[in-house]
């Protein structure tokens, strides 16, 4: 058998990497020295897209090895920064630090990081840095402070500061930025704010930043956005010309933040747009999505609450009218009412339930994907979401050319529930 496989043609041995999975493609490897090198480049593309690292000296060992790897160097695309086991990054590695402030790029790991990141993993131009079991407390003004992690390892705070440093001083050009804080690691509900001191907040005004930020085209900061930190994202979102996709989550004051976005007169040409843990007006998420118009083509909103002015079966009922130009829709757990985007009132949708289609729309559970693959129609579905045993409908996802008759079907079908 191995000196079949060693004997086949190029392509047909690409193939059948292409039909196996890692493990097999792992095994397949220990047959013989010579399917090893076969394998290689295809076994380097798949298993070396993304990179993780929790930035302990053990990790960044393993990344200057990758990084001095023939192999495996120029197919890392992304970075996700993440410790699975204790949450903390850079454990027990020594971080120059400003006196109660930000992580600087002066120390020893720093400086080995910055040097893969600019001349030896040239092709990595994503950065997710994520953080679960987050927990917080506040000084005397009220301003978070990550405590637990100020002398052994990185806050999120410290991580994002470093990368953006990074950033500037080297003229590191990045399509991608993800920053999560959820409060465990299954959720995906915004958990935890940065701590606005570990953050130079004037990284934007330097030429050098600006210039390479310019190229970013996907902004995700999904955590909780504090007061203190609006100049410093709107000034990081008009910087990105050429952003398409922004996820922002909040916590409180969401209104504020998203007046000063949705008057903006610079704004990029967004196409996808996910808001996640807000409270706001029905009037607000209009005006929001009217200065995105030209360009917005995927809608997401999760965990989001409507002030007790506003219904959500009004906005539906408008954006129906004027659906803008959007081809796909997600809705989930929306909330009306006074408590905000996890007290107020649930809103859910009963009478999908009982719909399989409408006119040449299926509506479908998100598990029933046979449903309309065997129909051969992968647009034009509407997927339900379930809260526990199928008890009720709280969120839809639609993608589509008919987003007028899904915003119809939406705005009735949508219930106040308790």
């Amino acid at each position: 058998m191995p000196s079949g496989l060693e004997n086949l043609p190029p392509e047909l041995l690409q193939l059948i990497w292409d039909r196996l999975g890692a493990a097999d493609t792992s095994s397949l490897r220990l047959v013989s020295k010579r399917i090893k090198e076969l394998s290689d480049r295809h076994f380097s593309v798949v298993n070396f897209k993304t990179v993780r690292s929790n930035l302990n000296q053990r990790s960044l060992q393993r990344l200057v090895e990758i990084a001095n790897s023939i192999y495996h160097a120029n197919n890392v695309k992304c970075l996700y920064l993440e410790d699975k086991a204790g949450g903390i990054l850079g454990r027990n590695t020594d971080w120059d630090r400003l006196p109660l402030g930000p992580v600087t790029n002066r120390s020893a790991a720093a400086e080995t990081l910055q040097y893969l990141l600019v001349h030896k993993l040239v092709n990595c131009r994503s950065f997710v840095i994520k953080r679960s079991h987050d927990y917080t407390m506040t000084d005397e003004v009220g301003d978070p402070i990550e405590y637990e992690y100020n002398y052994d390892g990185l806050s999120t705070g410290d991580t994002t500061n470093l990368l953006l440093t990074i950033i500037a001083e080297t003229g590191l050009k990045v399509k991608s930025l993800a920053i999560f804080k959820w409060f465990y690691k299954s959720s995906n509900r915004v958990g935890g704010p940065i701590c606005t001191a570990k953050l130079s907040l004037d990284l934007f005004r330097q030429p050098q930043f600006r210039i390479p930020w310019t190229d970013l085209h996907e902004l995700i900061l999904e955590y909780e956005i504090t007061h203190g930190q609006h100049d410093w994202i709107l000034n990081l979102i008009s910087c990105a010309s050429n952003l398409q996709i922004l996820s922002l989550g909040f916590e409180e004051e969401s209104d504020i933040f998203l007046k000063r976005l949705a008057c903006a007169t610079s704004e990029p040409p967004l196409r996808k747009l996910t808001l996640a843990s807000a409270t706001l007006s029905g009037q607000l998420i209009l005006d929001l999505l009217n200065n995105f118009k030209g360009s917005l083509v995927d809608l997401r909103l999760r965990y989001v609450g409507l002030h007790e002015d506003s219904s959500w079966n009004s906005i539906l009922a408008f954006l129906a009218e004027k659906p803008l130009q959007l081809r796909r829709l997600s809705l989930f757990c929306l909330v009306c009412g006074s408590g905000g985007a996890w007290n107020g009132n649930l809103i859910h949708f009963p009478a999908l339930r009982k719909l399989s289609k409408v006119d040449s729309m299926i509506v479908t559970n998100v598990h029933e994907k046979h449903i309309y693959r065997r129909e051969g129609q992968r647009d034009n579905v509407m997927r339900l979401k379930y809260l526990g045993c199928k008890e009720a409908v709280v969120g839809v996802s639609y993608k589509g050319s008919e987003m007028k008759m899904a915003l119809e079907t939406l705005a009735k079908a949508a219930e106040l529930g308790a």
